[in-house]
């Protein structure tokens, strides 16, 4: 099952208590419809889910029953007759006479709930989005230019600012970024699915910083074992010609802990003198010990 079919049969559990919402949400779907005309209504879905929801929308908000139909992979509910189509445009405040021209009759819409109810059912019929392994994207399908603009204002009257673009003969609204697709499905009542896309956010971030920090420190474990190669191969360097008489005094102890604890970091190594010296201070001995075999040598 693709993370869409699963936010849409969240969204299909949505309560229709509010007969507003109601009438709302279904008009989101009417006009993503596959035919919405004063001749015939074609709603079409392969999800078995969406299309009761879409049988119980019709009942509810206009009094109109429908029978699936099957068509290939999908279902579709179609009303070809005048009185069933006729109650439906009087509800939305259509003219039963003419074609329609998918410009939204703000009217129906004035509450909040009712914008977020009929982005609902845009969705149903029109929208996708990405899943949580995948890089966030939400858009919604039209083949209507002005829908998709008054789309964009009831979106923007919600705090949601998608972007257009075309596609073939489609219009797409869409958003990219996490937030945004976040906001949006919690808006239009899936909750649970914008909470799944923020854990697998977070947890993808967790990740990044925990590989960012391993490999800041495996980076200094190599840059401190290369560093203490360097060190015993001058320190040997010089034994073999001279012994470690050859060093000078201040610097014999720190040679014979070199020797005895290669794979100590400078901090650890430091801790090792009687008394403990400074990691600062270890560093500096190291250095002239380095030196001191670059000269013999």
């Amino acid at each position: 099952m693709s993370f869409s079919t699963e936010v849409k049969n969240e969204l299909c559990s949505v309560s229709m208590s509010r007969a507003c919402c109601t009438r709302a949400e279904a008009y989101g779907a009417l006009l993503h419809a596959s035919v919405f005309s004063h001749k015939e209504i074609r709603l079409s879905a392969e999800n078995a889910v969406v299309v009761r929801r879409l049988q119980a929308l019709l009942q509810r908000a206009f009094f109109v029953d429908s029978e699936a139909e099957s068509c290939g992979r999908k279902q579709q509910l179609i009303i070809n007759d005048p009185p069933r189509i006729g109650r439906i445009f009087d509800a939305l405040g259509y003219d039963r006479k003419n074609h329609i021209t998918y410009h939204l009759n703000r009217n129906v819409l004035e509450e909040d709930c009712c914008i977020a109810a009929f982005l609902r059912g845009a969705f149903l019929m029109a929208g996708t989005v990405a899943g949580p392994d995948k890089k966030s994207h939400l858009e919604l399908k039209s083949t209507h230019q002005s829908l998709t603009g008054e789309e964009t204002s009831l979106m923007l009257d919600l705090g949601l600012a998608p972007k257009q673009a075309r596609r073939a003969s489609a219009q797409l609204l869409y958003f990219k970024d996490s937030a945004s697709v976040e906001d949006f499905l919690t808006r239009i009542g899936a909750p649970h699915a914008a909470m799944e896309l923020m854990q697998a956010k977070v947890e993808k971030n967790l990740r990044n910083t925990i590989n960012r920090q391993v490999n800041c420190e495996t980076a200094n474990l190599v840059k401190a074992a290369d560093a203490s190669a360097r060190q015993i191969a001058a320190i040997k360097s010089v034994l073999r010609e001279g012994g470690e008489e050859a060093f000078p005094d201040n610097l014999r102890e720190t040679v014979r802990l070199r020797l005895s604890y290669p794979t100590d970091s400078l901090t650890e190594l430091a801790r090792r003198f009687d008394p403990p010296i400074s990691k600062p201070g270890l560093s500096h001995r190291l250095k002239k010990i380095t030196e001191f075999a670059a000269k013999e040598n």
